[in-house]
């Protein structure tokens, strides 16, 4: 079973009450680990517990933050109480470098519409970026632009860890392939010398920081460049698992 709470799914096994865990279906395999509070008045019997939720993942970025969910329970009615609003940062890095030959490179945060930069590099759990690399050929024959690999860290340093691959194995959007996550390439291309990719918001597991750098090696071709395992921009589809 999944839950599901502002688009984005968990697993059983993040939540628990008290220290119960979820066992085939929110089934607790030992009921006396289940130790709410009581009380009586005049009118109820009260019990009070919580509802806790931890993200685990098998990757080494989370895409939700902890909550805990206090629940009080009255004999003939029912009520609960939500834990304040989660509100995560994300600031990715973006950059223009040039290389040899005036080519210069540019990767850069556009805003939803792809009609220009974002004004802010502010992002929440459940937010989506959308990435515009480009390649500005000047007096140079067309070029097509290609994104080798981007990754994820929280340092300046690209070799750092914790890392998460985002774009890898020269032009695939392994990120599209998580469960919890819709990234993938824009098709068909504006123009050759630009390619854009939506990647959604993250952060790493274990790591109490909202800064995050995004380091992306991009690389130019000449249009006549036919697409091959050394050349292209791949996106995961889940419906055919390719």
């Amino acid at each position: 079973m999944a839950c599901k709470k502002i688009g984005m799914y968990t697993t059983d096994a993040s939540w628990h009450v008290n220290s119960c865990f979820p066992i085939l279906a929110w089934s607790c395999n030992n009921s006396y680990k289940y130790n709410p509070s009581y009380e009586m008045t005049e009118e109820f019997v009260i019990y009070s517990t919580s509802l806790n939720y931890n993200p685990t993942s098998l990757i080494p970025i989370i895409r939700t933050n902890s909550a805990m969910v206090p629940i009080t329970c009255y004999y003939d009615r029912h009520d609960n109480v939500t834990s304040n609003a989660i509100k995560p940062t994300w600031a990715p890095f973006s950059t223009t470098v040039s290389s040899e030959e005036k080519l210069s490179f540019s990767l850069q945060l556009m805003t939803e519409d792809w009609t220009g930069p974002r004004s802010s590099s502010v992002f929440q759990l459940g937010d989506i970026l959308h990435i515009e690399a480009s390649v500005n050929t000047y007096n140079h024959m067309g070029m097509i632009l290609y994104v080798d690999s981007c990754v994820a860290t929280v340092s300046h340093d690209v070799n750092s860890s914790p890392s998460y691959d985002i774009i890898s194995d020269n032009g695939c959007l392994m990120d599209g392939k998580q469960e919890d996550a819709s990234s993938a390439f824009l098709a068909p291309r504006v123009v050759p010398d630009k390619l854009q990719f939506t990647v959604d918001a993250f952060r790493f597991l274990a790591v109490d920081v909202s800064l995050i750098y995004i380091t992306c090696f991009l690389r130019a071709a000449a249009t006549t460049q036919v697409p091959d395992f050394m050349n292209k921009a791949c996106s995961f589809n889940k419906a055919t698992n390719r």
